[in-house]
């Protein structure tokens, strides 16, 4: 497996514990409405990094190189920033 698979993994999970963490605010704020619809995005979210984080992994497991890996761990850091900002919007 290369060094990026690992990166890309990583920063798969991370953005999983990180979805994980906007549910949690957005559950304080119930289940009407807003409440409602910020849930599903998250959960959605938190969806999507696990598919990823799966995928990645098969990924590296059949020898893709460089040439897959860095692109991919591109758009997974474009996520976890993304994310990140949607963690910290939830916090207010």
């Amino acid at each position: 497996m290369h060094v990026m698979w690992y990166i890309d993994i990583a920063l798969a999970v991370v953005q999983a514990l990180i979805t994980v963490l906007i549910i949690r605010n957005y559950a304080s704020i119930g289940f009407k409405g807003l409440g409602k619809l910020l849930i599903s995005l998250s959960i959605m979210l938190l969806i999507e990094s696990l598919f990823m984080t799966t995928v990645y992994y098969v990924w590296a497991i059949n020898d893709m190189g460089m040439l897959i890996s860095l692109p991919a761990l591109m758009i997974t850091l474009f996520n976890v920033v993304a994310v990140f900002i949607l963690y910290l919007i939830s916090r207010m």
